[in-house]
């Protein structure tokens, strides 16, 4: 059975990036397969339909929920982009992140930047005041994706990144649930 936090008051979050990874790795068809969050999610489950899920596909790829672009000119990171994977098929991230892409081939020539990405390799919560961190996996698909939009809000608005529209303001209002990312790590 998932683990359901509905009824949790308050969440905290540890939340860990990798290190710099080159976008050159996926473009040269060895890169990382990418396969919705929720999937992933629900093929973990010691549920009937997460038990579908693997007997149809296997073992499911760990799926990033967030990631995260950057451009480093002259040794100075700039954070461009933080995003979410939540439900987002391939051929969906490739339409709504075309106008990022785009963006971000305006350093190709230019010798001086490199653009990175990170993905969210860990992503853990815990009831505050609890001790034991359950991962995000665990959750219901329905719950970890209003976790990664909350986290997703509070990073976007924590680190401004140039080109997110949305939670430079403020991060998501009403959240889901009270929310505090009490550990984080770029890798």
């Amino acid at each position: 059975m998932p683990l359901d936090i509905s009824s949790w008051a308050a969440i905290e979050a540890r939340v860990k990036f990798t290190g710099k990874l080159d976008p050159a790795v996926l473009a040269d068809g060895l890169g990382l397969e990418m396969v919705s969050l929720l999937t992933e999610v629900e093929a973990n489950q010691p549920t009937a339909a997460g038990n579908a899920l693997r007997q149809k596909f296997g073992m499911v790829p760990y799926s990033s929920p967030l990631y995260w672009w950057e451009v480093v000119i002259d040794g100075a990171p700039t954070t461009m982009y933080i995003g979410k994977t939540v439900d987002l098929k391939v051929q969906k991230r490739f339409e709504s992140h075309g106008k990022l892409m785009r963006l971000l081939a305006r350093y190709v020539n230019n010798p001086n930047a490199n653009v990175f990405f990170r993905l969210c390799a860990r992503l853990d919560l815990r009831q505050s005041c609890h001790d034991c961190w359950r991962p995000l996996e665990w959750l219901p698909t329905e719950q970890a994706a209003e976790v990664v939009t909350d986290v997703e809000s509070m990073l976007i608005f924590q680190h401004q990144p140039d080109l997110n529209v949305h939670y430079r303001a403020q991060p998501r209002t009403p959240p889901w649930r009270p929310l505090v990312i009490t550990e984080f790590l770029l890798g």
